[in-house]
């Protein structure tokens, strides 16, 4: 299983790198990617959607014992925030937590992906300029405002095993995976689904190509079609 593989992201239209607040990773050696989507509302999000994505990536971070794999994370976030000096309202916010959206994929050199998902980052199996699987959400209009995240709070998760989604399947050479945080991935499946465009037209640039890609958001933003949100994206290959 030979995989290419990139990655690209952009911060909110008026916003400075530093405060980008999505997280993306991978490792070739596990085969695992992730996305996740912090929380704008909450506190210190930015580290702990890269909290996640590295714990997923790693392999420490396992669908079936998510809850018990969160605890490790949720003490190095707490290590990492609960020390530094905040003006009130910003420690009550701290209280509460963090949240982040995660979507993970794993590929296996049998032939298998499985992928788990908290929120509405998604993750899309595109082949002959198709997609075959879209997951979790697999409709624009099933986005929300409010969906359910993981907190970095061990007492905000009481409803993650509802929450959380599983789907497995098989790829073949030639297959191509995106994973997207919210924006990009609504956008996706609006004009995939609802105006029956191919994949390729959509993503119409050289995901390689650095400035064709921010300048294709920039368009994307300013004619409606993504909200002025983080996005991130991987792209995998199967080669």
């Amino acid at each position: 299983m030979e995989l290419v593989v990139t990655r690209r992201h952009l911060p909110k239209a008026g916003s400075r790198s530093e405060e980008y607040e999505d997280a993306t990773a991978v490792s070739r050696a596990h085969g695992r990617f992730a996305v996740a989507d912090g929380a704008s509302d909450s506190s210190f999000a930015r580290l702990w959607a890269r909290l996640l994505v590295g714990g997923y990536t790693s392999g420490r971070l396992r669908s079936h014992r998510l809850e018990r794999d969160l605890l490790p994370l949720q003490a190095r976030w707490s290590r990492e925030v609960d020390p530094k000096p905040k003006a009130w309202y910003a420690a009550e916010k701290a209280r509460r937590g963090a949240f982040a959206a995660l979507v993970g994929l794993s590929m296996v050199e049998d032939g298998t992906w499985s992928a788990m998902a908290v929120g509405d980052c998604c993750v899309f199996q595109v082949r002959d300029d198709a997609v075959v699987v879209s997951f979790p959400l697999e409709r624009s209009a099933d986005f929300s405002l409010t969906p359910l995240l993981i907190g970095s709070r061990r007492e905000r998760n009481a409803g993650i095993p509802q929450a959380k989604q599983e789907r497995s399947g098989r790829w073949e050479t030639g297959d191509v995976f995106y994973l997207m945080s919210d924006a990009l991935a609504a956008l996706f499946l609006r004009e995939v689904s609802e105006r029956d465009q191919p994949p390729s037209r959509v993503l119409s640039f050289p995901i390689d190509n650095r400035r064709r890609f921010r300048r294709w958001v920039m368009t994307a933003r300013a004619d409606g079609r993504l909200r002025n949100d983080d996005v991130s994206l991987i792209q995998v290959t199967v080669s």
